[in-house]
């Protein structure tokens, strides 16, 4: 399960919500508590991991609307990044714990139907979004059928498609244009 962007653009999938579009796994978008005190650490050291294993990935930055720091991973059809994934996720685990929680704590019948018709509306715009993850509203990238599944949250076809259907999203979820976290 990759982080923000593919965790986000390249996040593994879960099971299947209703309809039989895959749900999200619970990959975080910005830091939040974990364990040891320091969230962005992890972030931190997971991508000195992955650089480790050959992949190129972007310092751990500040974004918009998130606490803490985020990543920018690499495209999971990028060769490597799968597997140096695997080698590197434990490093997160703390972190997606706590921010799986928090959320968790946070999300009402009202978010998660606004979230599941900006995922929808995604889709309809191509982009391979699958539907917020019923334990806790995380959305993801993913391979859905029929859609162009190389596109990420950076890509100018995504801010485009977000800006079509953010206004389903209510104010409380935050979105920089690359989505809701």
């Amino acid at each position: 399960m990759l982080l923000a962007g593919t965790a986000g653009s390249g996040c593994s999938s879960g099971g299947s919500a209703a309809g039989g579009v895959p749900t999200a796994g619970n990959a975080p978008h910005s830091s939040t508590t974990t364990p040891s005190g320091n969230p962005d650490q992890a972030l931190i050291d997971y991508v000195h991991c992955m650089r480790a294993r050959g992949v190129t990935i972007s310092d751990p930055s500040a974004r918009p609307g998130h606490t803490g720091l985020s990543l920018n991973p690499p495209s999971m059809s990028v060769p490597g990044v799968v597997q140096a994934d695997r080698q590197c996720q434990h490093l997160l685990a703390p972190l997606i714990a706590a921010k799986t929680a928090g959320a968790r704590a946070q999300i009402t019948p009202t978010v998660m139907n606004a979230l599941l018709r900006y995922a929808r509306c995604m889709r309809r715009h191509n982009i391979g979004l699958l539907d917020p993850d019923p334990s806790d509203g995380h959305i993801s990238m993913g391979n859905v059928a029929g859609i162009n599944n190389n596109v990420g949250r950076q890509d100018p076809l995504f801010h485009d498609a977000d800006a079509a259907c953010r206004h389903l999203l209510p104010s409380t979820v935050p979105d920089d244009g690359t989505g809701p976290p």
